[in-house]
């Protein structure tokens, strides 16, 4: 995308006008690769941080609760995901997300077989408390060391899951390895927390068994393996149709 700096004037609303017209001109990747930059700017970060000491918070929003959260969920095309009263849409994915998601899922499921334990996929959320403050996350995928029982079974998340998966983005990155990590690590039912990038070959395993240490795997040969359930599989078959 090129601009001429002629094109600017101090001060403009034409800028935005502008910069419309221009960015209609990227491809959908282009506009993906741009956004990333946006969120993980240090100056746009500033920006944000300078509006909200300016104009406060948005007028007439009032946190929602947690009951109103699940009953808009139901009826919802878009995914949420909910921390204090806050909701965030989770924007569609993009198809390598997709495709090592899938892969994941369908290894998971053949080594799992008709056991107890089961993979749950990210149409089911995710249900935890850290100091008081109620969350959602969707996680890409978990597993959940059943048996589940009645009530648990008729429930729109989980709350007792013994690893979770995260396929993350540049946009991701930065909550998944943070955030994330920070808060699944006090679910007590949580074992191992996997982080997998989408646009190079690495994966990342925090175990409560190595104080939450992370292992870094960034060969095709390498092998993910779970000292939870009996699972394996290696990096060649995660990113299989990507590569």
């Amino acid at each position: 995308m090129t601009i001429s700096l002629a094109e600017f004037q101090p001060d403009s609303q034409d800028n935005i006008h502008v910069l419309q017209q221009a960015i209609r001109t990227l491809t959908r990747f282009q506009r993906e690769e741009l956004a990333e930059w946006i969120l993980n700017s240090p100056d746009f970060c500033d920006a944000v941080a300078e509006f909200r000491a300016v104009y406060g918070p948005p007028v007439g929003r009032r946190p929602l609760t947690v009951e109103e959260f699940l009953t808009m969920e139901q009826g919802s095309p878009v995914r949420h995901e909910y921390v204090g009263g806050e909701i965030f849409d989770l924007r569609a994915p993009m198809p390598r997300h997709e495709v090592i998601v899938g892969n994941l899922l369908d290894h998971f499921r053949t080594q799992l077989g008709v056991g107890p334990s089961k993979v749950i996929s990210s149409h089911l959320g995710l249900r935890l408390q850290v100091d008081a403050c109620d969350l959602f996350y969707r996680p890409d995928l978990m597993i959940a060391c059943g048996p589940f029982t009645a009530e648990a079974l008729d429930l729109p998340y989980l709350t007792e899951p013994c690893l979770i998966v995260e396929v993350f983005s540049p946009v991701t990155e930065d909550i998944d390895r943070r955030e994330k990590l920070l808060n699944y690590r006090r679910i007590s039912s949580v074992e191992e927390y996997v982080l997998v990038a989408q646009r190079s070959l690495e994966v990342i395993i925090f175990r409560r068994s190595d104080n939450w240490n992370p292992t870094v795997l960034t060969s095709p040969d390498d092998v993910l393996e779970s000292r939870t359930v009996e699972l394996s599989m290696s990096l060649e078959e995660i990113y299989a149709g990507i590569r």
